[in-house]
């Protein structure tokens, strides 16, 4: 078998939207059969184009895998503060004859994280492996489109950051994303999706790299605040759920992206970060 076909997305916000929408598109171009988006009872979530719109109760086994019969691939998309519900959804979509679950990562690598934010999401991988529901993780760094209004307001002129500024930082746009995901997921032959970490890159630069090309691009001179490592060690200690403070600390300390998995989507092209941010 190359590639999957019925898909369930579980929900549809910041970065579910673009997945959804790439999905329906390769559904009007013949790739996909089924689009299916599943949202909490109550909820007023609506989806423009061609998916079928499913309100599930999440603490009803019953009722998730009903929703998910003829699903093959589960796509997560849940916020941070609703990872706990991936576990029973994937155990629904075991019984329900899902094939793979994609977990909600999209961003920095979690695997082997036990603790904090990364913790909660590494956590969900053993939870997958118990349950013998293969997995495959997207890697994209931080997003491209979205980073630069809600966690450094460039277009006010005064940013700041951790560290030094100096650290390269991997950049995805969330429209990039949805299309690397969707073709992969369609693709790549199921055996080179299971229990697998792709890691993309749109684009890898540091802080100070992109603040130098924002000021020649806009002409605007930036006032830039950095934070030492060890000055956002004790923010965090001091208010371990300040995710902005958690953002910072991170793409200030963590590892290269050394690897990555660009090559698997041939024509994907991903747009450069300058792109994406404000000029005013």
């Amino acid at each position: 078998m190359s590639g999957y076909t019925n898909f369930a997305v579980v929900g549809a916000g910041a970065i579910g939207k673009y997945i959804v929408q790439q999905l329906l598109k390769d559904k009007a171009a013949g790739i996909i059969k089924e689009v299916i988006v599943l949202t909490r009872q109550g909820s007023n979530t609506t989806v423009q184009g061609d998916a079928k719109v499913i309100q599930v109760d999440y603490s009803n086994h019953a009722s998730i895998k009903q929703a998910l019969a003829g699903v093959h691939v589960i796509i997560s998309t849940v916020a941070g503060t609703a990872l706990d519900v991936q576990g029973k959804i994937a155990a629904a979509g075991k019984e329900a004859g899902v094939e793979l679950f994609v977990p909600s990562e999209f961003g920095g690598v979690t695997v082997g994280e036990t603790e904090g934010w990364f913790g909660a999401k590494g956590n969900i991988h053993g939870q997958l492996k118990a349950l013998g529901m293969p997995y495959a993780l997207f890697y994209t760094g931080a997003f491209a489109d979205y980073f630069w209004t809600s966690y450094v307001d460039i277009a006010s002129g005064k940013v700041t950051i951790g560290g030094d500024g100096n650290k390269q930082v991997k950049f995805t746009s969330r429209y990039d994303i949805a299309r690397y995901v969707s073709y992969v997921l369609t693709h790549l032959p199921a055996g080179q999706l299971k229990n697998r970490a792709f890691s993309i890159t749109g684009d890898n630069k540091s802080f100070n790299e992109i603040f130098k090309a924002y000021e020649e691009k806009t002409g605007k001179k930036l006032e830039v605040t950095y934070i030492p490592v060890s000055e956002l060690d004790a923010k965090i200690a001091a208010n371990p759920e300040d995710f902005s403070i958690f953002v910072k600390k991170y793409w200030a300390t963590a590892g290269p992206f050394q690897r990555t998995d660009n090559h698997l989507y041939p024509d994907w092209n991903p747009t450069p970060t300058i792109d994406y941010i404000p000029a005013a």
